[in-house]
């Protein structure tokens, strides 16, 4: 019976050698893991990422993360978003449930197709309808709009433009003519208009409006593209007529140049 029990003995001891090899295996995969992995981190770095974590846009705006690691930070923060477009006018009504169970209500302008449906549409129409009542430009009105925050259906800023159209939506003239002469070459004040003036003095446009620069002629407008207000007595035009003669005469003189090539090139050729 004895050389039986050495044999199991034997077969013990190998089965336990075995088994030690294994663990002395696992062990070491363990610890190649951990190394890998890093379970156990610095308090300072530990510090570090809880910081992280009690500011989120630091980590969400920082140039290392990817758009793969903002949509993980969401799905860590947020549960689900509920979108209605149809709650409130010229908004996006949006619900937002948190993992800790809250939830928050927000309201997005979206951009509209037409001003019915524009969140400020009916300010907007108000507004547009008291500057234009105070006389104010397409221009100037574009300008108090984008100052006080307006914003069109696309949401971009208001322009000139834009106020001529909804001008012409909503039924409100055009101040250009208010308290023009049918001809539309004198004011009501008896002030000329440019066109007046050219009509007045027989000079070209392009000189009145250099004497307008020079100062030789004094008038006002209301803004770029608007009629302007010359009040031009019957002294001041016997003043500049001998500049208009001079004028028309060097016009007729940068006609007469102007002519010379063609009347060259338009010539029967010599046989």
């Amino acid at each position: 019976m004895e050389p039986d029990h050495r044999l199991v003995a034997r077969t013990l001891e190998s089965q336990w050698e075995a088994k030690l090899r294994a663990a002395e295996a696992a062990e070491h995969d363990y610890e190649t893991w951990k190394r890998e992995n890093r379970t156990d981190m610095p308090p300072q770095e530990r510090q570090e990422i809880l910081a992280i974590g009690e500011d989120l846009p630091r980590g969400w705006h920082a140039e290392t993360t990817t758009n793969a690691d903002r949509k993980h930070l969401l799905r860590l923060v947020i549960t689900e978003v509920l979108v209605d477009q149809k709650r409130v006018r010229g908004k996006v009504w949006l619900q937002i449930n948190w993992q800790t169970g809250a939830r928050s209500e927000h309201e997005i302008i979206r951009h509209a197709v037409s001003y019915r449906e524009h969140s400020d549409g009916e300010r907007v129409q108000e507004r547009v309808r008291q500057l234009h009542a105070n006389q104010q430009t397409d221009r100037q009105i574009a300008t108090v709009l984008h100052a006080e925050g307006y914003r069109t259906t696309y949401g971009q800023p208001f322009q000139a433009k834009h106020i001529w159209y909804l001008r012409g939506q909503w039924g409100l003239g055009n101040i250009k003519e208010g308290g023009l002469r049918p001809d539309r070459l004198r004011w009501e004040d008896g002030a000329y208009t440019i066109q007046g003036v050219v009509q007045a003095l027989g000079v070209a446009k392009d000189t009145v409006q250099t004497w307008l620069k020079q100062g030789r002629l004094q008038g006002t407008h209301l803004g770029p593209y608007m009629p302007w207000r010359i009040p031009l007595t019957a002294e001041q035009m016997h003043t500049l007529q001998p500049r208009a003669q001079q004028a028309r005469l060097m016009q007729k003189q940068q006609g007469t140049l102007c002519l010379q090539p063609e009347a060259v090139t338009d010539a029967p050729s010599t046989p």
